[in-house]
């Protein structure tokens, strides 16, 4: 894994120790991760042999965010193995005689004011809650969302979150099934650039000079792979995540052939 800092060695270190509750027969989880954080958990626990021990939960399929379970041996034996996702999450939790550690919560609000995931977000961590208790938010409309949340939390957000960007909302937990799907919606972006360099993508992305695209990455305001990157020459492979503070949150599909000029047709697409 090369280097890493202080924050994923702690990171790491907790994972590993929740690994070792297994073999006493007990379930763990983590708080919920980014999907960096993820992929550093399980490169290390693949390392070590433990990653078939574990499973992603974020409380619907194809969740951004999610905890990472460990289970012991014998849960993993008694499950049925046509179960698959959260359904044979569910299954592995009630064989450990463990409750759902993700609640879905639907927020709803009055209909008149157009609510966007940063309103969500920030009514929330208003309310003191640190970035780990929360998951995914899914926004079906502009009125209304699911909030994925650690579910010890969730009884105190039901009866604290009041308001929304300004609107008066109501909270209630539900449940979601197996057809519970993303609502994310993207828009379609096409630009040619000079190469794969960061910040000549990050310039076509957020539509800046190039110049203006080096200093934010030099400020840390960008995430390739949801990892803080500043090194401007670095090159973006692809399919790759791009986040850029301030500005949004994209995927770069593909780098197609050249131009006559020598440049490389870009397809990405942003995140709304």
């Amino acid at each position: 894994m090369g280097m890493i800092d202080d924050e994923v060695r702690v990171l790491l270190s907790h994972a590993q120790e929740l690994s070792a509750r297994t073999d006493k027969g007990v379930a763990c989880w983590t708080a919920f991760l980014s999907p960096g954080q993820q992929r550093d958990v399980l490169e290390m626990l693949r390392s070590i042999g433990k990653a078939e021990n574990v499973r992603l939960h974020g409380g619907f399929c194809g969740a951004e965010r999610a905890c990472v379970l460990f289970f012991p041996d014998y849960a993993l034996d008694m499950c049925d193995p046509s179960l698959e996702g959260t359904a044979a999450v569910r299954e592995l939790l009630a064989l450990c005689g463990e409750e759902d550690p993700v609640t879905t919560l639907h927020i709803r609000g009055s209909g008149f004011c157009n609510l966007t995931h940063r309103d969500y977000l920030g009514s929330l961590l208003s309310l003191g809650l640190e970035r780990e208790v929360l998951g995914d938010i899914e926004m079906p409309d502009a009125h209304g969302a699911y909030l994925f949340c650690r579910s010890h939390i969730a009884t105190y957000i039901a009866e604290n979150l009041e308001r929304v960007g300004g609107d008066k909302v109501t909270v209630k937990a539900v449940s979601t099934d197996e057809q519970f799907a993303s609502f994310r919606r993207v828009q379609p972006m096409s630009d040619t650039v000079a190469s794969t360099r960061l910040d000549c993508v990050v310039a076509s992305l957020a539509n800046l000079s190039r110049d203006a695209a080096q200093q934010l990455i030099r400020d840390g305001r960008v995430e390739l792979e949801y990892r803080v990157e500043e090194r401007v020459d670095r090159t973006v492979p692809y399919p790759a995540a791009i986040s850029i503070r301030g500005v949004g949150k994209f995927r770069v599909l593909d780098m197609g052939t050249q131009t006559k000029k020598g440049r490389l047709r870009m397809s990405a697409e942003k995140f709304i």
